[in-house]
């Protein structure tokens, strides 16, 4: 049998090159039945479909999604499911009532304003959230059923945050991204949502998971941390065992189409339309969906405020506000309509005259061609959300510039904002600041204007819809497919039995704490039964067998139970060393002066006091905090507070703080279990046949991946390092004993002639 992991079955039918299976709430493409009931799909381009398609296309992937209409069943009819598939697509059909409380209410009622951080317009139904929890299984269904092991799995925005995990539960060995295009609010504000843990476990199923920003990324981790109680780094979110990358790429836009020629006539005849109804006055655009999230009645009230302080503007300016319709259905949107063309109708009746409007509203969608000869026309574009994930018109308005002219008023609310820091960035529920941009915009010098405008351009060009794609299929690919080592049963434990059956010389290391007992809330309750004793003693008596406890307990500990078994032990993850039948054990570290724990101790006891449960561990050359047991919201947020403190404190000391099982560990620096395993293996002058690893914990990973040769079994069901798994204390004990009596049978007959 190789030491080596074996191939998971299937894995050889995997295609050289994984399909992009993409997931998303809408397809890419419109439906048409004709009156013969023909059915006919024509793709929508622009945004994800622009960047993703080749992709899709090149790997042969399926793209999953609802192709826009409500059938009475669920079921798409199998003609148009014929004609979708041979554009590679997979339609998931929903009924108008599931659509209505999956989509229009959970979705947008509920998720949209918590995340644009509108929590007094969030509307939570436990029914609709029902709905939105069974529609997204289906679209994991889908993807389990057209996925192959290897694929990558791309799921995209907050309709289906709990897909991944519901992915990840029947297919592991598949790669999972997914990318949020709308903010992630502050963690006050997520922790209202009364499913905020079930989003966020729908979320971690993924591998890797995007966002816009830096800022966006940062509350996330900080979400994830406060209400799971999960370890977390700077890009990186520990959950169940298995790390989640986390990314912050903003989506980029193709810039092509934005640069046609004004000669073009597509362009140059809606260009000529606009001048005429600007009449040379300069103009101020917006173009927004119409939600009470983009911020229209600040603009325009700011707008207002400009014409009411500046009489001389009034004939010297044309605002032009396009307002696409958006969930039209619902009362908050109606509302806003109203208010919005109330005020449209003041602005104009107050400033304007016979033949010439200061402002001309538009509540309709706006075709590509005559919105490149908005964007042509403007002087001043005037993008302003209370809130925006990202904000693409901005970008496609800096991209049609193409004579580098124009300045470009952007919300500091926006995700676009991170990217485009040439233009004038304001704060858009301050209306006075908004009414004072204006000003500046309109009367911004042209050079300035270009010393604006060139970079962010170049920034755009570079940093485009495909750029955007690579680096998140590239992240995605990167993952190796996350499933836990090959479980020890069958076939295989009888292989390990003769592995060790054969083997005269074993170096055996076992953890302790989740490996050979398990786990306890107080440590100091964990102590062995006299079953393991026995097991141990048994095991120490065999002529070949060298057997150590490597962990991250007191030397004390370790002695006082486990030393009278005849096992060596390396105490506190490798720092101390005690071979069998000796006394005093031995540092494999220089430690650093003992007075560096009369300044972190009260640290410690200060952390203690806020956390219940919590208890700090004294080790001789270690302090170690414990939170295992504790409430995990206040227990995390502490940790992470904790380890960041500690971190700048002891920036010049030659210490360390490691990670565990709901442990922070401060010791001295260098130490490792692989490292002392190297040197127990050093101290032995030969290497032995069988080298047997053991662990449950993060802090064994080291071993595992030190000693790829070894037969390393992982105590649990996360990824590992290690080659063979078991599912508990309880099962590995059971190992052992299979084991020892495997060498037990070895033995030759006593007086064999």
């Amino acid at each position: 049998m190789s030491s080596q992991r074996e191939p998971e079955l299937g894995a050889s039918e995997s295609p050289a090159k994984p399909r992009l299976l993409l997931v998303s709430n809408r397809l890419p493409v419109k439906l048409h039945q004709s009156e013969d009931g023909e059915w006919t799909a024509t793709r929508t381009m622009g945004g994800l479909a622009t960047g993703l398609a080749g992709p899709h296309a090149d790997s042969g992937g399926v793209w999953i999604g609802w192709p826009g209409f409500t059938t009475e069943s669920s079921v798409i009819p199998d003609a148009a499911q014929a004609r979708l598939a041979e554009e590679g697509f997979y339609g998931l059909g929903l009924t108008e009532e599931e659509h209505d409380q999956y989509y229009l209410r959970a979705s947008n009622r509920c998720i949209w304003p918590l995340l644009h951080g509108f929590v007094e317009r969030v509307e939570f139904d436990r029914e609709d959230w029902r709905v939105y929890r069974a529609v997204n299984q289906r679209f994991a269904d889908a993807v389990c059923e057209n996925a192959q092991p290897g694929d990558l799995v791309f799921v995209q925005d907050f309709q289906l945050c709990l897909v991944p995990a519901m992915i990840r539960a029947k297919r592991p060995d598949v790669r999972i991204g997914f990318f949020l295009h709308v903010p992630f609010p502050h963690t006050g504000i997520f922790r209202a949502l009364p499913s905020r843990a079930e989003v966020l476990h729908g979320l971690l199923g993924a591998d890797v998971i995007g966002f816009h920003t830096l800022e966006y990324l940062r509350c996330f981790r900080s979400a994830s941390r406060r209400v799971l109680g999960v370890e977390t780094t700077s890009h990186r979110v520990e959950y169940q065992s298995r790390p989640v990358e986390l990314v912050a790429q903003p989506l980029g836009i193709d810039p092509t189409p934005w640069e046609r020629s004004s000669d073009d006539s597509a362009i140059g005849e809606p260009l000529a339309e606009i001048k005429a109804a600007a009449n040379g006055r300069k103009v101020l655009l917006g173009v927004e969906r119409l939600d009470y999230t983009k911020g229209i009645i600040e603009r325009l009230t700011a707008f207002r405020d400009l014409l009411e302080e500046n009489p001389d503007l009034r004939e010297e300016v044309v605002f032009f506000q396009i307002a696409v319709p958006s969930r039209v259905e619902v009362d908050a949107y109606q509302d806003l309509k109203s208010n919005v063309e109330r005020l449209v109708g003041e602005i104009n009746s107050r400033f304007g005259r016979v033949g010439l409007q200061p402002l001309h509203y538009q509540f309709h969608g706006v075709k590509p061609d005559r919105l490149t000869a908005l964007y042509r026309a403007a002087d001043v574009c005037v993008v302003t959300p209370l809130r925006d994930g990202l904000n693409l018109v901005a970008k496609e308005f800096v991209a049609a510039r193409t004579e580098n002219k124009g300045v470009l008023v952007l919300s500091e609310f926006t995700g676009a904002a991170w990217e485009l820091t040439e233009a004038l960035h304001v704060n858009p529920y301050d209306t006075d600041a908004l009414k004072n941009t204006y000003l500046k915009a309109l009367k911004m010098p042209l050079e300035e204007q270009a010393a604006r405008m060139v970079p962010m351009r170049a920034r755009i060009r570079r940093d485009d819809i495909h750029h955007w794609t690579k680096a998140m299929l590239g992240a995605i690919e990167d993952r190796a497919p996350s499933t836990p080592p090959r479980l020890i049963e069958g076939r295989v434990e009888e292989e390990c039995r003769q592995m060790w059956a054969d083997s005269s010389d074993r170096l055996v290391a076992l953890d302790y704490d989740g490996t050979l007992r398990e786990l306890q809330v107080d440590p100091v309750t964990a102590t062995p039964a006299p079953e393991l004793i026995e097991l141990l003693t048994e095991m120490t008596a065999v002529e070949g067998n060298d057997v150590w406890i490597v962990s991250g307990r007191t030397m004390e500990f370790l002695r006082e139970h486990l030393a009278s078994t005849g096992v060596g032990i390396i105490a506190e993850h490798g720092r101390l060393f005690l071979p069998a039948g000796e006394d005093q054990p031995s540092s494999l570290t220089v430690s650093p002066h003992p007075r560096w724990k009369d300044r972190i101790r009260p640290i410690l006891e200060s952390v203690q006091s806020r956390v219940m449960n919590s208890h700090i561990e004294e080790k001789d050359q270690g302090l170690a905090w414990h939170y295992r047991g504790c409430e995990p919201d206040s227990a995390a947020w502490q940790a992470h507070e904790l380890y960041q403190h500690l971190g700048e404190i002891m920036a010049d000391e030659n210490l360390e703080i490691m990670r565990g099982n709901k442990v922070l560990e401060i010791r001295p620096s260098g130490v490792s279990k692989a490292k002392a395993l190297h040197r127990l293996i050093h101290n032995r002058g030969t290497i032995p046949d069988l080298m047997f690893v053991a662990g449950d914990d993060v802090t064994d990973e080291s071993m595992f991946r030190a000693f790829p040769e070894a037969l390393t079994v992982l105590v649990g069901a996360r990824p590992s390092a290690a080659q063979y798994r078991v599912d508990s204390p309880a099962r590995f004990r059971a190992l052992l004993s299979l084991l020892h009596s495997a060498s037990q049978s070895s033995r030759p007959a006593a007086n064999t002639p």
